[in-house]
């Protein structure tokens, strides 16, 4: 029974040792294979730390963007209205999926072709269904207003059922970005607080204090100047035979007026069909002036709508602008024009139209207070610009011992701060695109929101605030309305409500940081509290940039500017012809896809031509380390070596106990086989004898 036992136990213990080296094998073939994932994971980390990505840097433009066929083929200030166009190699244009429909709809074959007006204004309307483009914007573009339509199967269609429409509209030009000269748009440009202040076109210009007196149907002769320089300009391009877009915006003025005039007339009256004769003429007039601005002429003589010469001479247009154009100077010079010098209390500024004559008496009389001491120089008061509401500490404190009220103090106050506002690109009944602040729709929306804010903040009644009894006139920071205008975000008032002031320089604080929250949202970092303490205006920051219009001879308008945008890819497109990519949306892709050259960029050359080329000569795309690609993949790197490096140490463990288990049962195998070996020589022996 001791050899039986024996030999039963060392077959377990070689079954027990082999099953052991048989783990020790696989733990030791997961540890290579953790090795290997190991030294995987560290080359991809190695790789992912040269990552890089593609950033649109426009200096125009506050911010950098990551690149992507909206930034590159939708016209905004970001990329100065200029399409960047996605080729392939062979030149053609390469169109998402909204454009691609757009063409089809249009008619425009995927090898280009002769254009028209009639297909320009289709693809422009077909961008409508897609969301690329507004139909009020498509309809400012176009000169047919199409009525498109997105079918079931995401193609797009003309609804036969709706009549087009006329508009005036922007003339297709087929010279845009096919050799003309380049319109000016890019003509924006980041300013500090300090250039804004020292800007001819905003902080230079003087502030209109006649507006805190002017009498109705006066203008101030701030106001009248600039309408003057203006009108002056525009008739020196008319006498110089142009038509440019300020001739034809006069001109739509003028028959916007004609028609305002003719609405308040009596149909039965001879002047009512002296006035409907004169919009039909002017009209005309327009239509033709538009010809000219197309190149619809030969020989001197206008083109039909088919192209065939009529009577029209385009030197009799050329006069009958200049005339009209002359007309309107010699009317406005004739105009009477108010000046203004506001003074102390004392000495009131009084208002002085063409006759000599002063304003009616019972007016209030302001001071105008500059770092805390009444400004008694008048010809310093008329010489103070915008600038100087920046740059010192300006507060308008009205008396009105005479025809007390706040509201009128109020009405004073938004007629000088519109002045003020309208240098920076915002009114209330003008559009003013393109000037100041005011370079694309989302800024246009922020001067409008910031306006607004103004007039909630300082010029709502329950917002006055008229703590204390101080009425002191020689030195107004003993006087509790100064004190309460300074100090606060309001109007400020004695309690008696003899005196009210308010701070211009806090206001138009308040404006910029309103302009600024709204263009910045959540993020912004800018807030207007109830006082100037409370508050941390964008003012504060003389670092910060905005985006300024300061180029007096730049393309204006949105519409015109978004008219060429969409004329220069109609034209290209035409020329080159177009391919469509559904997955050129995916940022990624198109990244890729640039990068590694199967697609090229074309983009607008100084000679009006576009010309392909690699991204990075485009002035705008700059490739820099991808730093969120860097931080995902060394989070991901830790993240997989600890696992790893978990499971490693768990198999050096399990390893380690199978060795020691491995040892015992090599030592217990031996004296087994010992004792075996013994026994079977005992027993030999034993029956031997």
């Amino acid at each position: 029974m001791g050899l039986a036992a024996s030999q039963a136990r060392f077959l377990c213990i070689t079954a027990r040792k082999a099953d052991c080296e048989y783990k020790s094998t696989e733990l030791a073939q997961q540890k290579l294979e953790i090795t290997n994932q190991l030294s995987d994971i560290s080359t991809e980390y190695s790789n992912a730390m040269n990552a890089t990505k593609l950033v649109w840097s426009n200096d125009a433009v506050e911010g950098d963007f990551g690149v992507s066929y909206s930034l590159l083929m939708m016209p905004s200030a970001a990329n100065d209205y200029n399409p960047y166009m996605i080729t392939t190699s062979s030149g053609a244009i390469v169109l998402n999926s909204e454009y691609a429909a757009a063409a089809k709809a249009a008619g425009i074959s995927k090898a280009g072709g002769i254009g028209s007006q009639s297909q320009r204004d289709k693809f422009i309307q077909a961008l409508v269904p897609g969301g690329m483009v507004t139909q009020e914007t498509a309809n400012a573009i176009t000169k047919e207003d199409f009525v498109a339509v997105k079918n079931a199967d995401n193609s797009i269609s003309f609804d036969a059922t709706q009549s087009v429409s006329g508009t005036n509209g922007v003339d297709w030009n087929p010279g845009a970005g096919m050799g003309d000269t380049p319109l000016n748009k890019s003509n924006v440009s980041a300013m500090t607080l300090s250039d804004i202040i020292l800007s001819e076109s905003i902080g230079q210009k003087q502030i209109d204090w006649a507006q805190l007196i002017i009498g109705e149907n006066e203008i101030s002769s701030v106001e009248y100047n600039e309408e003057k320089t203006r009108l002056s300009k525009i008739l020196k391009t008319a006498n110089g035979n142009e038509i440019s877009n300020d001739v034809l915006d006069q001109l739509t003025r003028d028959l916007k007026n004609k028609k305002s005039e003719k609405s308040d007339m009596d149909p039965t009256s001879p002047e009512y069909a002296d006035k409907t004769n004169e919009i039909a003429s002017l009209e005309t007039l327009i239509e033709n002036a538009k010809k000219i601005m197309s190149g619809d002429y030969k020989n001197g003589v206008l083109l039909d709508d088919n192209g065939a010469e009529t009577t029209v001479k385009v030197q009799d247009i050329y006069t009958a602008v200049k005339a009209q154009i002359q007309a309107d100077y010699d009317a406005y010079e004739a105009k009477s024009a108010s000046t203004v010098v506001p003074g102390d209390a004392d000495n009131g500024g009084q208002a002085i139209n063409a006759e000599g004559n002063s304003l009616k008496p019972g007016k209030a009389t302001y001071s105008i207070v500059q770092n805390g001491v009444i400004n008694h120089y008048k010809d310093e008061i008329n010489q103070m610009t915008i600038g100087d509401i920046l740059a010192t500490d300006i507060v308008v404190v009205s008396n009105r011992s005479t025809d007390s009220s706040l509201n009128d103090f109020k009405d004073r106050i938004v007629q000088l701060f519109d002045s003020i506002v309208k240098a920076f690109g915002y009114s209330t009944t003008e559009d003013l695109t393109g000037q100041g602040l005011n370079v694309d729709d989302a800024s246009s929306e922020a001067l409008e929101f910031a306006y607004n804010m103004i007039l909630k903040t300082y010029l709502s009644t329950k917002d006055v605030q008229d703590i204390g009894s101080r009425d002191s006139d020689k030195s107004m920071t003993e006087n509790s309305a100064y004190q309460n205008a300074h100090n606060y975000n309001r109007i400020g008032s004695l309690d008696d409500g003899e005196y009210y002031a308010v701070s211009l320089s806090n206001m138009l604080s308040s404006f910029l940081t309103y302009y600024e929250n709204a263009l910045s949202g959540s993020s912004s970092s800018y807030v207007v509290g109830k006082s100037p303490e409370t508050s941390v205006y964008v003012t504060d920051n003389t670092g910060y940039y905005y985006i300024v219009q300061d180029d007096e001879d730049a393309v204006t308008s949105t519409v015109n500017k978004s008219a060429d945008f969409y004329d220069e890819l109609y034209n290209n497109i035409l020329e080159h012809g177009w391919r469509e990519d559904a997955a050129i949306d995916d940022s990624e892709y198109l990244e890729s896809a640039i990068k590694d050259g199967r697609y090229s960029m074309s983009s607008l050359n100084n000679d009006g031509y576009y010309y392909q080329t690699r991204y990075n000569d485009t002035g705008y795309i700059v490739e820099v380390s991808d730093t969120d690609a860097i931080a995902r993949a060394e989070a991901e790197y830790t993240s997989k070596k600890a696992e790893l490096t978990y499971k490693e140490d768990s198999i050096d463990l399990k390893t380690k106990n199978l060795d020691a288990e491995i040892s015992s049962l090599t030592t217990e195998y031996d004296t087994v086989k010992s004792l075996i070996s013994k026994s079977i020589e005992k027993t030999f022996t034993m029956f031997s004898s």
